[in-house]
């Protein structure tokens, strides 16, 4: 292999390991998000339950406007019950770690960065061995395998992520409704 060949595989391996670098923090940012805001899904949660205790036993279904608080009540909080399952099903897709998805089995030259395949060499030993016989052609192989790899498991979590913004929107808005029509209620409904 020439010099200039070698400073090009080099230069690919540097883009391709910037590129790895990137998918990596795009994925850690996606896990930070999704902690925050189940966070705060969990408050609304914790919140609603003891004042469902108390709302619930107080409608009323007499007056009209006993029917419209009573009503927009057991709506808004249906609404926020569904969400707020919907939400955590969807935030578990942006927080379960992934596994390796191709190559059950390590082949010479490949699968030397992904703990999972490196997992699968036998030995120490044989891991170092792999990596001694790598070419240049092979650890670009290597970093552009991983990159592909973490694009696909960025995509599923960004994509839930999205999804479960969606559901958390619908969710507060529900918990805001439900919550305020909840203290009406507490407090003209004695």
């Amino acid at each position: 292999m020439g010099e200039q060949e070698q400073g090009l595989i080099t230069e690919r391996i540097g883009f391709a390991w910037k590129n790895f670098d990137d998918q990596q923090a795009i994925i850690r940012a996606a896990d930070l998000k999704a902690g925050y805001l189940v966070t705060f899904l969990l408050f609304f949660g914790a919140s609603t339950i003891p004042l469902a205790q108390q709302v619930l036993p107080k409608l009323r279904w007499r007056t009209t406007a006993e029917i419209l608080a009573s009503g927009l009540y057991g709506v808004t909080y249906a609404i926020f019950a569904v969400g707020f399952v919907v939400a955590l099903y969807l935030i578990s897709h942006v927080l379960t770690p992934r596994i390796a998805r191709h190559h059950a089995k390590p082949s010479d030259g490949r699968e030397l960065l992904y703990y999972e395949h490196v997992v699968r060499q036998p030995s120490s030993a044989a891991y170092f061995e792999a990596m001694a016989k790598v070419t240049p052609e092979e650890m670009l192989r290597n970093v552009t395998d991983q990159v592909y790899e973490l694009a696909m498991i960025c995509k599923v979590k960004v994509d839930s992520l999205r999804a479960f913004s969606q559901a958390f929107k619908v969710t507060l808005v529900a918990w805001f409704l439900s919550t305020g029509t909840g203290f009406w209620v507490m407090t003209w409904m004695k």
